[in-house]
């Protein structure tokens, strides 16, 4: 299974799980006995710059402030479920490194029992949202590492919780934005993947635009978790085809948060995608900049996709040897992390097979159009392709 397949079957797995407990659910309207700290501008205002920080990859500046916020408030569930954001965050750009994950792990189990005591008080919307919240992010690593039975049982308490302060999204914005997630991706799931459907059409029906309303929502009128929304609902506007609404929001948060290499790896593709070659020739340059300067985030996969943009942007200005540099380097960077089978590292093989044809570098063509041959499946059609080059160099030599 090719790593692109594999992320979509980890993500699909926790949506499934999050699907998969409707009954017995206690969803009735509770009106809360004081105002949340969820709500509290005081708090809002402290925490800003430390968000803020946070997403801009400033670690050590971000999670100072946060420290901070559990000395002052150790009974909350607030300034752990922040500092674990923070830390998923020191995970989301290498995946395949797990030194992080106990720390994760504590700091979500933290804001989960602090929030069961605040839920026991009675104040059960804002103790629900962290809740669910801190069993989503849990979940999402737990799947990640391929943990089935315990990312199901996270999956099924964030849906409990979800569930639970369903309709209070006028109360507190924060909600639309796992509401929104929901609505949505329960149908994507089935649209995707039929064979799922079968099992989805047992659970409570989702709304893909009431979804894609909820994450708008969520992005432009909650605190917490609104860089969060936005970033959902740019992904998803981006795999509906609507690029230019996509690109509104992964320039939005580019700019904001220059140094997010997650954001900026998103806004070069949709500036790849809508044609806009000038900014993302800046962008590339920039990413491959960082990764060469160590800059925290930027890795061999963000480097990879970089370098494939600026061969195919050199390649149409006929810029040849800049072109077959950075495909050479897209490849390099796609072995460091077993991603050859991967879209933008094929196409690198066979641009640098079709170069060395029109020099008449038959056996070097040879070598690049056979490793595709190895990489892919017969019924693909960068396969077939290849096969077509492949049978003309034998009439040549």
């Amino acid at each position: 299974m090719n790593s692109i397949k594999s992320k979509n079957l980890l993500f699909i797995f926790l949506i499934i799980s999050l699907l998969f407990q409707h009954d017995n659910l206690y969803c009735s309207k509770i009106e809360p006995d004081s105002l949340p700290l969820l709500l509290n501008i005081d708090i809002q205002i402290e925490t800003t710059e430390a968000i803020n920080l946070m997403y801009n990859f400033e670690f050590e500046k971000a999670d100072q402030q946060f420290r901070w916020l559990i000395q002052e408030y150790n009974w909350h569930p607030l300034p752990y479920f922040l500092l674990g954001l923070s830390t998923w965050w020191k995970i989301a750009p290498n995946l395949e490194n797990k030194e992080l994950d106990d720390e994760f792990y504590y700091l979500m189990d933290t804001s989960i029992v602090l929030s069961e005591k605040i839920y026991k008080k009675n104040n059960k919307i804002e103790a629900a949202f962290f809740l669910a919240a801190s069993y989503g992010f849990k979940g999402r690593l737990l799947s990640e590492r391929r943990k089935w039975r315990k990312a199901a049982f996270a999956g099924r308490n964030a849906l409990k919780y979800l569930r639970e302060v369903k309709g209070e999204d006028k109360f507190i914005p924060e909600i639309s934005f796992g509401n929104g997630l929901f609505n949505y991706y329960s149908i994507w799931v089935g649209e995707e993947y039929p064979f799922l459907k079968p099992i989805i059409n047992l659970f409570p029906k989702g709304d893909k635009e009431l979804g894609i309303n909820q994450l708008d929502n969520a992005a432009k009128n909650s605190f917490y978790t609104r860089t969060e929304a936005q970033f959902f609902l740019m992904k998803i506007l981006s795999q509906e085809n609507k690029i230019s609404k996509a690109i509104q929001i992964s320039s939005y948060l580019n700019d904001i948060f220059p140094d997010n290499s997650i954001f900026q790896t998103s806004n070069t593709s949709l500036l790849y995608r809508s044609n806009r070659l000038v900014e993302c020739e800046k962008e590339a340059l920039n990413i491959i900049n960082k990764f060469n300067n160590n800059k925290h985030g930027y890795q061999f996969n963000s480097t990879r996709q970089a370098s494939f943009f600026l061969g195919e942007i050199y390649r149409i200005r006929s810029q040849f040897n800049l072109s077959i540099k950075y495909y050479k380097q897209s490849i390099e960077m796609a072995k460091k992390i077993d991603a050859e089978r991967m879209g933008y590292t094929l196409y690198s093989y066979f641009s640098l097979g079709e170069y060395a044809f029109e020099k008449k570098n038959y056996f070097l063509s040879k070598k690049y159009f056979s490793t595709i041959l190895g990489l892919t499946k017969r019924k693909e059609k960068i396969n077939s392709d290849s096969r077509v080059y492949l049978k003309k160099m034998k009439k040549l030599y």
